[in-house]
């Protein structure tokens, strides 16, 4: 995706509602955003220049700040190779270090928040910007594949609150990935995997109806592992630790009460990016999931359409009619 694609006003969703009658001051989110172009140690201090805190080494390429104005921030090197325990030997810190000071060109920085409210999230905007004009780059290095999680907290355990995220979540995926355009090289690489078709059939299907446990099972059969474009496993693991580690035959490597949505790209840098244009598509999802009868029938204009070249088209049509557009 070029700058100027990322800047288009007509390839971002409208806010269709007041941000009060959506209840965004009481939502917070995690943010995590990968860019290149800066070490660990010198976005830390980007990052400490402008929100202040107190900057702690934890290792060679992981820096902690603590009480910046946007709360806790970590900032690694995205690989587990290149970190060590503080208990770990000398000769294991040395072979990290250096592992990581070879790697570093190659591998993305990334920096992630604590959870924040929604209307903090300008203020990510303005810390990256300002990470942009040190020298941090997001897609503009095509090897690195830098992305933007976000962390979107869920506080409903009901898990047809959730099957209609992930519902809706799979209607509107199409025409989000074209309206997102995802780096290349990012798309070929497994981190943000599609499901898998028959999953989505499933899922998909008017008469999913689900508990919690059988609604686990099926997840972690289909996707035993983060890498999907929407990885519920830390929001389940969240509810109930013991039926994913049972699903999954291990324990998750992350539980907290969130939607870990991975799609978007980083374009730190570029004209008209933010990280509240993507909140505002994600809402787009959560909007759709909230209409029930809308969402009702487009599950079934999905299954009776999924077998011709009509489904593509009606998945597109909701999302245009979601947004505004």
């Amino acid at each position: 995706m070029t700058h100027q694609q990322a800047s288009d006003p007509d390839r971002v969703p409208a806010r269709t509602e007041p941000d009060d009658a959506r209840g965004d001051a009481q939502r917070r989110i995690g943010v995590e955003v990968e860019f290149g172009g800066l070490s660990a140690r010198d976005a830390a201090d980007v990052v400490q220049g402008l929100l202040g805190g107190e900057i702690a080494k934890a290792d060679a390429h992981r820096f902690e700040l603590a009480g910046t104005s946007l709360g806790d921030i970590r900032i690694e090197l995205d690989s587990k190779y290149v970190h060590s325990d503080a208990d770990a030997s000398a000769f294991e810190k040395t072979v990290r270090r250096v592992a990581g000071d070879v790697s570093g060109p190659i591998i993305p920085t990334e920096l992630i928040t604590d959870p924040l409210p929604v209307e903090d999230l300008p203020k990510i905007d303005r810390l990256l910007d300002s990470l942009a004009k040190a020298g941090a780059v997001g897609t503009e290095q095509p090897h690195l594949a830098c992305g933007v999680h976000l962390n979107i907290e869920w506080t409903d355990t009901d898990v047809r609150s959730i099957l209609r995220i992930l519902q809706a979540y799979l209607l509107m995926a199409p025409a989000l990935r074209d309206d997102i355009e995802p780096d290349r090289t990012r798309t070929l690489l497994p981190f943000i995997g599609r499901f898998p078709k028959a999953y989505q059939m499933k899922v998909l299907d008017p008469d999913y109806h689900p508990d919690f446990t059988q609604f686990v099972a099926d997840y972690c059969q289909a996707n035993p592992t983060k890498n999907r474009e929407l990885d519920l496993l830390p929001l389940l693991a969240s509810i109930d630790h013991e039926a994913v580690e049972t699903a999954l035959g291990e324990k998750p490597s992350a539980v907290r009460p969130t939607f870990h949505y991975r799609l978007p790209n980083s374009l730190i840098g570029a004209e008209g990016w933010s990280i509240s244009r993507e909140w505002d598509r994600w809402r787009c999802v959560e909007m759709l999931a909230a209409k029930d009868e809308r969402l009702q029938e487009g599950l079934r204009e999905f299954r009776d359409n999924r077998e011709t070249s009509d489904a593509l088209g009606t998945l597109k049509r909701m999302f245009a009619e979601v947004v505004g557009k």
